[in-house]
């Protein structure tokens, strides 16, 4: 019997020419042919230059656009996106030294180990009810009095992240956290000693989803470019939930890391 597996075999479909283009632009990009901020040539050269029809040259920048590589703007062309990912450290047995030894605020402390400046932008400080998702973090009855401290997280100016934090009105009243400005020290300072005690650890909730248009302005995100929700619960030593931080990161400018002990 005559084996014909080899001869049978269909060809590899062809790939198609708009991903081809996209992964050489990609490429150029990689290789600082383009530089972030830069603007790229009009379709009509990227034809002539890769013998593409526009059409073509269209689908590939609209591939690289979804990947968060490029964007584009009224008055501004196509261009490459200048967003550069900061390491957030979800997981890290270190936060708190590296905190302290900073002086700062957590994120704050986080983006100047990586050679930027981190600063939040307070948007505003307001007494709330607990609804079933806010009461469901907090471990309280819904309808009970919370504080709601509303963020804008930004590094070099330019905005990373969205947050709110949610505390049990009667623990913090009488804190700095109660104030619409900056904590120098750092909220979760602050807290502990609320609290009387130490954070003892946080448990994580990740989710991903395309922003609402008001989300997408606020994070300045172009189109395709998907969100991460952190949803961060902060314990005290007896397991009583004190903070719940809602944490919206814009998806191409972070890269999330987690130290996770074996065994």
């Amino acid at each position: 019997m005559t084996d014909n597996s080899k001869g049978d075999a269909e060809p590899a479909p062809a790939v198609p020419r708009h991903v081809t283009l996209a992964t050489a632009l990609r490429e150029a990009i990689s290789r600082g042919d383009f530089s972030p901020g830069e603007r790229l040539p009009p379709e009509r050269d990227l034809a002539e230059r890769f013998d593409a029809s526009r059409t073509t040259v269209r689908l590939a920048l609209s591939a690289l656009k979804s990947q968060g590589l490029i964007g584009s703007g009224q008055g501004q062309g196509t261009y490459v996106r200048k967003a550069r990912p900061i390491r957030v450290m979800a997981m890290d047995q270190d936060r708190r030294a590296r905190r302290a030894a900073n002086n700062a605020a957590t994120f704050n402390a986080e983006i100047a180990l990586q050679g930027g400046i981190g600063r939040q932008r307070i948007t505003s400080v307001d007494c709330v009810f607990a609804t079933e998702e806010t009461a469901r973090w907090l471990a309280v009855p819904e309808g009970t009095e919370l504080l709601a401290r509303r963020r804008v997280m930004l590094v070099d100016e330019e905005p990373y992240q969205l947050g709110d934090s949610y505390y049990v009105h009667e623990f913090v009243r009488e804190t700095a956290i109660v104030r619409e400005e900056p904590v120098e020290e750092g909220v979760l300072a602050i807290l502990e000693q609320a609290i009387g005690g130490p954070i003892a650890y946080f448990v994580d909730e990740l989710s991903f989803r395309m922003p609402t248009p008001e989300e997408a302005t606020a994070l300045r995100l172009d189109p395709g470019v998907c969100v991460v929700r952190v949803v961060r619960i902060a314990y005290d030593e007896n397991d009583r939930p004190v903070e719940a931080f809602d944490q919206l990161m814009a998806g191409d400018k972070h890269v999330l890391v987690y130290n996770v002990p074996a065994g």
